[in-house]
């Protein structure tokens, strides 16, 4: 047991955490609103998604997107590695942020 606790903190001190932003347009405080956050799920060593791909549209629906954030909360490590523990390189959570824009949309 004391091989496995170590096993799996060692590999989540040394899996890196990513953060990717995608901003449409100059991000304000001022224009932020509604933020939406789901998982995105990858399959086989992230070779295969198993969410569809995140359609903006859906989650702003009456405003333009302000921001997409993908990240690997605590959750997701945590989720991640306890699969992964037992049946090998399965499943790889993240964790999706979508950021609209208040209603109605100005750009700068």
């Amino acid at each position: 047991m004391k091989h496995v606790c170590l096993t799996v903190i060692l590999a989540a001190a040394l899996s890196g955490c990513t953060h990717i932003y995608f901003d449409n347009g100059s991000p304000t405080s001022a224009n932020k609103g509604a933020v939406t956050e789901r998982w995105h799920h990858n399959f086989a060593a992230a070779l295969y998604e198993g969410s569809k791909p995140v359609d903006l549209s859906i989650y702003c629906p009456n405003s333009e997107w302000q921001s997409v954030h993908t990240y690997k909360s605590f959750l997701n490590v945590v989720a991640g590695e306890a699969v992964n523990e037992i049946g090998g390189p399965i499943w790889y959570p993240k964790t999706v942020e979508v950021s609209c824009a208040q209603v109605p949309y100005k750009a700068d």
